[in-house]
């Protein structure tokens, strides 16, 4: 495996993990928990299934594939708007919200578990700071080592 594929792969299985344990975070919140998981608001379905999913095996999962985050940002790097990796790394957090997080939370709960759209649009503003999170750190760890490339070219 190239040097520059594993390190892409890295830096999204790094930014995936960090974004992951903030959404962890925010969301196992007593407060949080007690909107999200509200009687009266939410989906009979959802309270049904909800306890039922393995998280463990969940996060697992969206941290292994934040690989492929890392890899594709390394590949679009050069055509992705802004100037720095801060920049760089907002949008690529919003590209990963908006082609996940948002189809995600309309398909499965919203049309099939039937959440409410506002717990949704609420838990949508959550995931969107995580995958921003999780851009950012991509971006970062990618412009790290474009740079310790650049400078190696030049020597």
């Amino acid at each position: 495996m190239p040097n520059r594929l594993l390190r892409s792969l890295v830096a999204g299985w790094v930014g995936g993990f960090l974004g992951n344990a903030f959404l962890g975070v925010v969301f196992s919140s007593p407060w949080i928990m007690a909107v999200l998981y509200h009687p009266t608001w939410q989906s009979p379905l959802f309270l049904e299934l909800a306890p039922q999913r393995d998280v463990a095996q969940s996060v697992i999962g969206l941290i292994f594939l934040s690989g492929l985050h890392g890899a594709l940002f390394a590949q679009f790097e050069p055509s992705i708007p802004g100037h720095s990796w801060l920049g760089k790394g907002l949008f690529w957090g919003t590209t990963i919200w908006l082609t996940y997080w948002l189809f995600q939370e309309w398909f499965i709960y919203v049309t099939l578990l039937r959440e409410p759209v506002l717990l949704a649009l609420f838990e949508l503003a959550i995931l969107l700071v995580g995958s921003l999170v999780e851009g950012v750190v991509i971006a970062k760890l990618a412009s790290e080592q474009a740079n310790r490339r650049t400078a190696v070219a030049h020597r």
